[in-house]
């Protein structure tokens, strides 16, 4: 499970804000809504370049009273203005149409709804060899091309963590360094990868780097606290 801050913003214009709440009530989590879910979204999103003309944030949310239609999702539009409710969102898909319907003009690029899939199958793959060949395969096909878009996105991003984690567990201690040090590039304030390079240090035998490891993740959450 990725660990995510509050709520997370993409693009900085004003012309259009756009929210979207992702309950959190445990009724909604435990179909597969909650924080499972909000990382799905976050998979569908762009680096904030592609979105510079809308103001979208991707939010927690309390319950929002259809317990029974869940996972639940909110989406409220130009300020408070404009709300609707999607019910039964289980999955990349139904995330992606949430935001077409929420936001036409986006243009999403569809890498990252295949992306988005391909890592929600990997994540439930009991296999170990093949939970790492799916998201090697997601990796591979964000790659294409060399475009910072889909390199530089949270999808890349979740990816390569979940690769690290994996390589980890399987005492890929070099393999699993090298992903997290990739993912810890392209969202130095997530976490995991930090984590991730700790414990890979640490099965290496140098708790002075497994140390450093973590000072620059602890920087960056001091600036990120100071900041809010």
């Amino acid at each position: 499970l990725l660990l995510l801050p509050a709520a997370l913003s993409f693009g900085t214009s004003s012309q259009k804000s756009c929210v979207v709440k992702i309950c959190h009530n445990k009724d909604c989590t435990k179909k597969g809504g909650g924080e499972m879910l909000r990382t799905v979204f976050r998979d569908l999103i762009p680096p904030t370049s592609k979105t510079d003309h809308i103001q979208l944030n991707i939010e927690s949310s309390g319950c929002l009273s259809q317990c029974g239609k869940g996972p639940n999702v909110c989406v409220v539009n130009n300020n408070g203005n404009d709300e609707k409710m999607f019910f039964n969102i289980k999955d990349a898909i139904d995330a992606s149409a949430v935001l077409d319907v929420a936001i036409p003009e986006a243009n999403f690029p569809i890498e990252l709804l295949v992306a988005a899939s391909s890592i929600r199958q990997a994540e439930h793959a009991s296999n170990p060899l093949e939970k790492e060949e799916l998201i090697t395969s997601v990796i591979q096909d964000l790659s294409k091309d060399s475009n910072p878009v889909l390199m530089t996105s949270f999808a890349m991003f979740h990816a390569l963590t979940l690769r690290a984690d994996a390589r980890l567990d399987a005492n890929n201690v070099n393999g699993a360094i090298d992903d997290a040090t990739l993912a810890s590039k392209i969202f130095p304030s997530e976490g995991k990868p930090w984590r991730i390079l700790a414990m890979g240090e640490e099965r290496r035998g140098s708790i002075d780097s497994a140390i450093m490891d973590l000072v620059p993740f602890s920087a960056v959450s001091v600036v990120s606290s100071h900041s809010e």
